[in-house]
C-alpha cells in the first residue's frame, strides 16, 4: 500500500522545523529514521498532512559528555551510538541494550530521538532512559524545555510531547563505575 498524499519539508534548522509544525496545527509529523512512521503511513494508520524531515539539520547527531551527563543528539543513529566509545565507557547499560534493538538495518537507520518519541513499551531505548533517570530536551516556537523520563512517558505509544515540539537532545546521567546491571530476555513458551 502507498501512503496518503502529504506535503514534504526538509528544513535546515530546528527553528524552521518548529515553524512548519506550528503552521500545521498538529497535523504534521517529524521524520527521523522513519522505522515506525513510514510503515504506519504505508498502511494508512498515520495520515499526516505534512512530513518535516529532520535528517538535514546539522549537529543533531552529536554525542558528548560534560558535568556527569552524556548528551546525545536526537538524530544520532542507533548504530552510531552502539559503537561510540563514550557510550560504551559511561553508559554501559545503553551500550548493551542497543545490541538487542531490532536488527542491523533498523539500528543503522533508527534514531535515539525517534525511538523515544515512539514510546513503544517493548523498546530498549525508552526503558534505559527510564532506568537511568534521563531526560529529553525539546524545542518549539516558545523555546525549549527539559522533560524527565517519568513525565515523558504517559502510556504505551503515548508521550507528553506537544504536536509542535521536537526532541533535540537526550541526556543520560553517567553510570557510576561500580554499578552493575543485567539484561534478561524471557521468551513465551511455544505450544
Amino acid at each position: 500500500m502507498k501512503p496518503a498524499k502529504f506535503d514534504y519539508y526538509r528544513p535546515g534548522t530546528i527553528d524552521e522545523a518548529v515553524v512548519i509544525l506550528e503552521r500545521y496545527e498538529g497535523d504534521a509529523r517529524v521524520l527521523a529514521g522513519g522505522q515506525s512512521l513510514v510503515p504506519m503511513m504505508n498502511f494508512r494508520l498515520a495520515t499526516p498532512a505534512a512530513i518535516v524531515d529532520l535528517n538535514h539539520i546539522p549537529r543533531l547527531s552529536d554525542i558528548a559528555a560534560a558535568d556527569g551527563v552524556v548528551r546525545i543528539g536526537a538524530m544520532a543513529r542507533q548504530r552510531q551510538i552502539e559503537f561510540a566509545p563514550l557510550v560504551a565507557e559511561r553508559l554501559p547499560l545503553l551500550h548493551e541494550a542497543l545490541r538487542w534493538v531490532g536488527h542491523l538495518p533498523t539500528r543503522t537507520r533508527g534514531t535515539i530521538g525517534g525511538s523515544i518519541a515512539n514510546a513503544d513499551p517493548a523498546a530498549e531505548i525508552p526503558m534505559v532512559l527510564q532506568v537511568l533517570g534521563g531526560e529529553v530536551v525539546v524545542r518549539d516556537l516558545q523555546g525549549g524545555r527539559r522533560i524527565g523520563a517519568p513525565d515523558l512517558f504517559l502510556g504505551p505509544l503515548t508521550t507528553s510531547l506537544e504536536p509542535s515540539e521536537i526532541i533535540t537532545e537526550v541526556r543520560f546521567p553517567v553510570m557510576p563505575h561500580r554499578h552493575r546491571f543485567c539484561d534478561r530476555r524471557i521468551r513465551a513458551a511455544q505450544g
